[in-house]
């Protein structure tokens, strides 16, 4: 194999792919022998297999069946098996899920409407994905509120680590997506789709708290260099609050409660420092974002009216961000209000939209943009209302925030499964936060019978669960 800057990512080949993913089966197996329930080996098995087929993007992405590619009847099947044998129906009835179906059928109309219903079915595959993914993370945690089953979820990034250092072993890099040099993304399609993977990574492991110490640490040391040679500058910048969320919780929780102000002072320091050095570092890079920082109605203009420095500016997102809100702004009052139809960019545009609520106002109009924005609201509520885990939750909320600005989490199943995972975790924390004084009275009202003795009842015992 030969070193190649090709804009797609050069693949492996199958003599290389095969025994590799064999090697790889066997980690998975334990891990989800491991995982503690249906629930949890679920999400372990849907990762890793979302995860290796990117490895065999030349194969996946072809028309298998009925005109949908390889990965498509993946993401089919795992949603089917999900949706079969592990979610629970009552668990459908979730409150928090409800934007969610407002967006599905906000999808179905908008492709009614302008005659694409096909596309509605495809958008609304992807969301129900998403929900079994949600679901499946929060039966896990209910099952096992330690989060043991996150512990083994991190087997399923092990095919992208292990392809992303065979792709440097063999220098099989991919001209990066800015043109300033190269990256290194194991034999995937895009450093997108592939960065946004390693995100979902860094969720996991910094959720793990179960995991020995070593094994963690080494983990997210690995992820994090994983993103940072995969190169997309959209990832390395969300990344940022959640790294630094599980920086300073982990400095602070690693020391006896009497001392945790002190150290929450230094590791807020050591955090403030580590941004500064991060900033400078990557100065260079972030140059043109400064830029439309600076001025962004300045950018947000009809597409002739761009210059050429303009249209070099964030890989030319403003120009394409502009390019899509004048097509939506030159269609019919209905559009306006319902869009143009789910994906219908596909053969208008050359490139998709790289921001949600772009893409949400173009494809389902000034209605999908509010429930989008709903949905956000409502899982970061969920995420405020936690006992545990609030600031890492609501760091992880915000990194998600970033990435919808400037690339496509929602149009990738990549970003499906991370914003599933985050979502099933908060769903949980504020379940667990909303049951926790309700236990409160049981445990008082127990009758004092002598020190020492007394065998706890079923109030007990549903006290110690919400607690956990």
């Amino acid at each position: 194999m030969t070193a190649q800057t090709l804009p797609y990512g050069p693949a492996f080949g199958l003599g290389l792919l095969l025994p590799v993913t064999l090697l790889l089966l066997v980690p998975l197996v334990v891990a989800a022998r491991r995982a503690g329930s249906m629930a949890g080996a679920f999400v372990v098995v849907a990762l890793w297999l979302r995860y290796t087929a990117g490895a065999y993007h030349l194969y996946m992405f072809q028309p298998l069946a009925g005109g949908l590619s390889g990965n498509a009847l993946l993401s089919i099947a795992v949603t089917g098996f999900g949706l079969l044998f592990v979610v629970r129906p009552a668990n459908l009835a979730l409150k928090w899920l409800l934007p969610l179906y407002t967006l599905v059928v906000l999808a179905l109309v908008s492709a009614s409407l302008n005659g694409d219903v096909a596309g509605g079915i495809n958008v609304a595959v992807k969301y129900a994905y998403m929900v079994v993914i949600i679901i499946a993370v929060f039966q896990a945690l209910r099952r096992d509120p330690e989060a043991r089953f996150l512990s083994w979820a991190m087997v399923s990034f092990l095919p992208m680590l292990v392809f992303q250092a065979l792709s440097l072993a063999l220098n099989l890099p991919k001209g990066a997506e800015d043109g300033d040099g190269l990256v290194w993304i194991g034999g995937y399609n895009h450093e997108a789709a592939f960065s946004v993977a390693l995100l979902t990574g860094f969720l996991v492991g910094g959720f793990a708290r179960s995991a020995p110490r070593a094994v963690r640490m080494t983990f997210l040391a690995a992820i994090l260099i994983g993103i940072l040679l995969a190169g997309y500058r959209t990832t390395i910048l969300a990344l940022a609050p959640l790294a630094l969320a599980v920086f300073l919780s982990g400095l602070t929780m690693s020391v006896q409660r009497d001392q945790r102000g002190p150290m929450a002072a230094m590791a807020a320091v050591g955090g403030v420092l580590l941004v500064a050095v991060a900033a400078l570092f990557y100065s260079e890079k972030f140059a043109d974002l400064t830029a439309f920082l600076s001025d962004p109605a300045g950018l947000i203009k009809p597409p002739r009216d761009f210059d050429l420095l303009e249209r070099q500016v964030m890989s030319g997102r403003p120009l394409i961000w502009s390019s899509y809100i004048y097509a939506w702004a030159e269609g019919t009052p209905l559009q306006h209000l319902f869009g143009l139809g789910p994906e219908s960019w596909e053969g208008v545009f050359k490139v998709y939209p790289h921001n949600t609520l772009v893409a949400t106002l173009y494809e389902l109009g000034w209605f999908g943009v509010a429930a989008m924005i709903l949905l956000w609201i409502t899982m970061i509520s969920a995420a405020a209302s936690a006992h545990a885990e609030r600031f890492k939750l609501l760091a992880a909320h915000f990194s998600f925030f970033l990435l919808n600005m400037a690339t496509m989490p929602f149009w990738q199943v990549e970003g499906l499964a991370l914003y599933g995972l985050l979502c099933g975790c908060s769903i949980h924390a504020a379940r667990a936060a909303a049951a926790a004084p309700q236990s409160a009275p049981l445990r008082l009202m127990a009758p004092r019978r002598g020190r020492g003795n007394i065998r706890p009842g079923p109030a007990d015992a549903r006290a110690r669960e919400h607690r956990t």
